[in-house]
């Protein structure tokens, strides 16, 4: 009698197990099948805020200023995504542009785009760094004036000579601007700007990036920000910077 007890708890024992582990497989199926389409939606609501975030970017794009709200636009009114996108005008005191290949160059407004007048004045700081750190960079200064005339100089740190009819920019230790760090800069006093419209700078050398510094410096461009939204708070954020006209180096470098 006692045998038959013990055999039937270890068939109980037995079969309490294998349905825990019925249970435990069927439970895993079902949380692994929840998981997947919760991803699944993730992904295609992450897909729907960036569709809808490069809209607006693209309508801001093309109004140039303001603000494009998502609803505003056909494809996404009543699609329950939010957001927006912005156009701010971008100036102050710190600018830094792309890295500028050897005989390309940047125009840095010193006036009101698009009307080119009402003159920025103040000391201009200009910095530069060799993207090698090794190279010494050189860069020629075009800056136009407000009778449309032109005056050249030169930012030479590493070597005395200085081209004909052009005066050399003395320089002073770099530092950072807007988080990049520039091993050269013009000396302070040495650029100071009145009744100018432009400044062209070409680099001469190496590859560098500039910085430009000066209180309350004209705006350079705009910063286009586009963020999207989905209820399921899928969130997409793009941000673009579209600089104002660039004059191409083709006007001041002759190939042969």
């Amino acid at each position: 009698m006692k045998d038959r007890q013990n055999q039937k708890g270890q068939v109980l024992l037995i079969t309490i197990m294998l349905l825990a582990a019925a249970v435990t497989v069927v439970m895993t199926i079902a949380f692994n099948s929840t998981t997947e389409t919760q991803i699944t939606k993730l992904e295609e609501d992450s897909q729907k805020a960036m569709a809808a975030a490069e809209a607006a970017l693209e309508a801001a794009i093309q109004q140039k200023s303001g603000t494009v709200a998502l609803n505003t636009l056909p494809a996404f009114a009543g699609s329950n995504i939010t957001g927006q996108a912005n156009v701010v005008e971008m100036g102050g005191n710190e600018f830094v542009t792309p890295l500028l290949q050897r005989d390309e160059q940047y125009t840095f407004y010193l006036s009101d785009y698009t009307t080119l007048s009402n003159y920025w004045t103040g000391d201009l700081g200009i910095f530069l760094q060799s993207e090698t750190l090794i190279d010494c960079p050189a860069l020629e200064l075009t800056f136009i004036d407000s009778a449309n005339g032109g005056t050249k100089k030169i930012v030479d740190p590493c070597a005395p000579s200085v081209i004909t009819g052009a005066g050399k920019v003395t320089t002073a230790p770099g530092s950072d601007v807007k988080g990049t760090t520039f091993g050269y800069r013009t000396a302070v006093g040495t650029l100071p700007i009145a009744n100018m419209k432009l400044v062209i700078v070409r680099v001469l050398n190496t590859a560098t990036r500039l910085g430009f510094t000066g209180n309350g410096m004209k705006a350079q461009g705009r910063v286009i920000t586009s963020e999207a939204k989905t209820q399921t708070s899928a969130t997409k954020k793009i941000e673009l910077f579209q600089s104002y006209p660039q004059i191409p180096s083709d006007f001041f470098v002759t190939s042969f």
